[in-house]
């Protein structure tokens, strides 16, 4: 194991250690904390103000073992009129579908993540406009520790240069770090919400 990997590693490890100790009280407000800092950034930022009016369909995820939820947030794009796309494992590659009631709509995936049953059909890459993305940690210039099995990677790759969506970060202050190890394949968020 190079460096980098070793410290990727150590990261992963002791993140996930501390996410054991947050309640799902904790969860909950921090749920509803993400909103209202995506709301805030909406009022700041130009760019993300002008790329959500223009957005159709928002990639979001459903949060696992302590992850920050989104929840709150996947329901105001829905009320906003996008529509939100869940990633659903396919093998070693990732794809997203239309999920409306996600209450209804998501089961245990083979990581034990809610996913889409796979009945829907796969959103079109190109049609998604936005990107919400958990992570392990990111750093101030956007870059990302993932859980380790590259999906969002390699999916994010698949887009030719200039025409990936925007990637927003999704973390809690204690998931910041000074600087995330990284290597050539790691593409790094545009913007991170840290609550």
């Amino acid at each position: 194991m190079n460096d980098i990997e070793w410290e990727k590693t150590r990261i992963r490890s002791q993140v996930r250690e501390y996410r054991k100790l947050i309640t799902g009280q904790e969860l909950d407000q921090y749920d509803r904390d993400l909103l209202d800092a995506f709301k805030d950034a909406l009022k700041t930022d130009k760019d993300l103000k002008k790329a959500f009016d223009a957005a159709r369909a928002v990639a979001v995820y459903k949060a696992v073992g302590g992850e920050l939820p989104c929840d709150a947030l996947a329901a105001y794009m829905r009320k906003e009129g996008k529509k939100t796309l869940y990633p659903l494992v396919k093998g070693d590659d990732m794809v997203f579908i239309d999920v409306t009631d996600p209450d209804k709509e998501l089961v245990p995936g083979r990581f034990g993540i809610p996913e889409p049953d796979g009945g829907k059909g796969v959103f079109e890459n190109g049609k998604i406009d936005i990107v919400i993305m958990p992570g392990i940690a990111f750093d101030p210039e956007g870059n990302r520790l993932g859980q380790g099995k590259g999906f969002y990677d390699r999916w994010l790759a698949s887009f030719p240069e200039g025409k990936r969506p925007l990637l927003i970060g999704a973390c809690m202050e204690y998931q910041m770090m000074g600087l995330i190890p990284v290597n050539t394949s790691d593409i790094p968020a545009d913007m991170v919400l840290c609550i």
